[in-house]
């Protein structure tokens, strides 16, 4: 079955849904809790900085250069290409890792690149060319894949600063159809047996593993 192509409107409100969310859990950091484990290895400085690059790639990529002519075509492709470099999460966590070290106020920074961020993507047509390192995508796919990233670790955020809340709507409907894509079959089945209230065998594979 071909991954979902999605709809440019949806992806666009997506994005602006799921970085506002963002940007609220965001703000809701105390102070005495940046440096406190977050994710992993990570503490909740180190998540906020990988997550901010759902921006930073944004502003990057719609405005460098070609990097890989490989055509990417959907936000699963993208993950699938990514994920199969070797060891990637290891070269993630250390990236992070390090840039959470060049900026000392991350609220400020996160503000900073999500309005600039919101303001490209408002300016920019749909199928603007998107210059990853892994290939090349229009950015209403690879919107979906920032979506995916702003939502993921929205949750992890707020769960690990104690504050519960449900990603909006849209972005998280984007997300979930660019995970469903990336699942084995076995787990499709288990997650709608968990959708309609029956049992099903867990864990779930990680799809982002």
């Amino acid at each position: 079955m071909p991954d979902h192509i999605f709809d440019p409107h949806d992806t666009t409100t997506a994005f602006r849904d799921a970085s506002r969310w963002w940007r609220s859990i965001v703000g809701a950091i105390d102070d005495e809790r940046w440096d406190q484990a977050a994710l992993g290895e990570w503490s909740v400085r180190e998540l906020v900085a990988h997550t901010d690059r759902a921006y930073k790639t944004v502003i990057d990529y719609t405005a460098g250069d070609v990097k890989d002519p490989t055509i990417l075509y959907s936000a699963a492709g993208y993950f699938r290409t990514v994920l199969a470099e070797q060891t990637p999460h290891v070269h993630i966590a250390n990236r992070a890792k390090q840039e959470a070290t060049e900026r000392e106020d991350w609220l400020a920074a996160t503000d900073a690149l999500a309005e600039t961020a919101e303001r490209l993507v408002e300016g920019l047509p749909s199928d603007a060319p998107v210059h990853t390192f892994v290939g090349e995508m229009l950015l209403d796919q690879y919107l979906a894949t920032r979506v995916v990233e702003l939502v993921i670790h929205g949750l992890d955020l707020s769960a690990a600063i104690d504050l519960p809340t449900p990603p909006p709507p849209v972005a998280a409907r984007v997300a979930l159809t660019v995970l469903l894509d990336l699942a084995v079959a076995d787990d499709i089945g288990g997650i709608l047996r968990l959708l309609t209230g029956r049992p099903a065998s867990l864990p779930f594979a990680n799809v982002l593993a």
